[in-house]
């Protein structure tokens, strides 16, 4: 990578993180693009030789956190074979992160409702629900992709739960293990 472009990319992630603060601070509806360009401590023509428009900055903002999300995900799932433990290795991976990040609360709540994002949150939530879909199979569901899906929104509501209150939920956690539990059709006394 060149200098120059090292340097775009430094500016890029700048503005994405000063993004991610003010999502943490005022939600998506207060993030402005003159509020962004202040928190990176950049002029406002930068803001747009990286992104065309707002839109197109939440997308990348959006896309961001969910591309750390699957890489920590990976890590913590590939170890292990398909199955019960190897979809809660991902799933708590997924519930921790989320929470690390407070701004990504904003992120959560307001991107399910904006248009703009609609098709790109379905194509990521599709990419974690291929992932467990696997361990559904392992687990003796003859549907798996059906029943992965549903996994992934119970998972993706707890996190919705615990970043709006700040903490983990312990007993929204103990019972979506319990679930998981009596989603494993495969192994005698489980489900």
């Amino acid at each position: 990578m060149t200098t120059r472009a090292a340097a775009a990319e430094r500016t890029r992630e700048s503005l994405l993180d000063a993004g991610l603060a003010i999502a943490a601070e005022h939600g998506l509806s207060g993030m402005s693009v003159n509020r962004v360009v202040a928190a990176a401590g950049v002029a406002k023509g930068t803001f747009y030789v990286h992104f065309p428009d707002r839109g197109a900055f939440l997308n990348a903002l959006h896309g961001r956190f969910h591309a750390q999300v699957a890489e920590a995900v990976g890590a913590a799932m590939d170890p292990l074979p398909p199955g019960r433990a190897r979809l809660r290795a991902g799933m708590e991976t997924y519930l921790d992160l989320c929470l690390r990040h407070n701004g990504v609360k904003a992120m959560l709540l307001e991107a399910r409702s904006d248009p703009r994002l609609a098709d790109q949150v379905t194509a990521r939530t599709e990419v974690f629900a291929a992932q467990a879909e696997a361990d559904l199979r392992a687990m003796g569901w003859p549907d798996a992709a059906s029943a992965a899906r549903l996994v992934v929104a119970m998972s993706a509501e707890l996190s919705v739960a615990e970043t709006t209150t700040g903490a983990r939920d312990a007993a929204g956690r103990a019972t979506l293990w319990r679930l998981l539990d009596r989603l494993d059709l495969g192994t005698p006394g489980a489900g």
